[in-house]
C-alpha cells in the first residue's frame, strides 16, 4: 500500500468515527442509549483499527556464520 492510499484510509477512517461519534450523541439526546452504546462500540473498533500499523518487509543481513540472538534476559527471575 503506498503512503498516498495510507494516508487516503486514515481520512476516511477518521471521517467515519467523526460520523458516528455524532450519530451516538443524537441518540443519546433523543434518549436511545442502547443504540448509542452499539455506536460506541463501532467507533472503539475503528479507533483500534487506525492504530494498527502498516506491514513493512525486514531484511535481515546476518548470514550462517553470524546467526541472529534470539535468546532473551529475565530481568525479573521468578
Amino acid at each position: 500500500m503506498t503512503d498516498t492510499l495510507q494516508l487516503k484510509a486514515f481520512y476516511a477512517t477518521l471521517i467515519a468515527i467523526c460520523y458516528l461519534v455524532t450519530l451516538g450523541a443524537v441518540l443519546v439526546a433523543l434518549g436511545r442509549s442502547v443504540e448509542a452504546l452499539g455506536v460506541a462500540a463501532a467507533v472503539t473498533g475503528l479507533i483500534g483499527l487506525s492504530k494498527v500499523p502498516s506491514s513493512k518487509s525486514t531484511t535481515i543481513d546476518n548470514g550462517p556464520g553470524n546467526p541472529v540472538n534470539t535468546t532473551t534476559e529475565d530481568s525479573h527471575p521468578g
